[in-house]
């Protein structure tokens, strides 16, 4: 673990790492403090910017938060940032984790889950699969608190698909939002920001309270 240059588009306070694994560096950035960590997984191709919104409002609302830029294509780069965005939780002071992606960062969020220790999942207009990686409920081994999100008209991961994702069957998972919007696009949405907002809120309460 070496010290990296953190974005401005972070929370001030931001402290940012390069983190060595699995043959990749992967710069993550942690903001906030905490005991309860959550990872903000960028979509295909995203930085640690990506989420800059959300790391904001998770920080206020008490949370330590880590997000990170993609180091590369493939699973295996995939998977050491993941890992990587979790350790420096860890390492910074938070005692559990949970995972929040969209797109890409979604379906790594919900695979990984079990792997990783998460306590909770949430992932928005996840493909069920990617870069090899099955997220589809009757194929992870997670069945701690999840919530799946997606778009009605997502343009770019069929609605449907991402529904293979939840488990309706244990319980209310699924989210469907009346928009042709993708991934974190939902969060910039001003008609229904505050509802997508509410529903990651309140599946990361449940997720630290069990």
């Amino acid at each position: 673990m070496a010290a990296a240059e953190a974005p401005d588009c972070l929370p001030s306070g931001t402290q940012a790492v390069a983190i060595t694994g699995g043959g990749v560096s992967t710069k993550v950035a942690v903001a906030g403090g905490g005991a309860q960590g959550v990872v903000l997984a960028p979509q295909n191709g995203g930085d640690w910017c990506q989420w800059a919104g959300e790391a904001a409002h998770l920080v206020d609302e008490g949370y330590r938060v880590a997000t990170f830029t993609w180091p590369g294509s493939g699973a295996e780069a995939g998977k050491a940032a993941m890992t990587a965005a979790v350790d420096a939780l860890h390492q910074s002071g938070a005692q559990d984790v949970a995972l929040v992606g969209a797109s890409k960062g979604g379906t790594y969020a919900v695979a990984m889950a079990d792997e990783l220790g998460a306590v909770g999942a949430v992932a928005l207009s996840p493909p069920s699969q990617f870069d090899g990686l099955d997220a589809r409920s009757t194929s992870v081994s997670y069945t701690g608190p999840l919530l799946v999100m997606a778009s009605r008209d997502d343009p770019d991961v069929p609605r449907d698909d991402s529904y293979l994702v939840a488990r309706p069957a244990d319980g209310p998972s699924f989210l469907e939002i009346p928009l042709a919007a993708h991934g974190v696009a939902m969060l910039k949405n001003k008609e229904h920001v505050e509802h997508v907002t509410f529903e990651i809120d309140d599946t990361l309460s449940r997720a630290f309270a069990g």
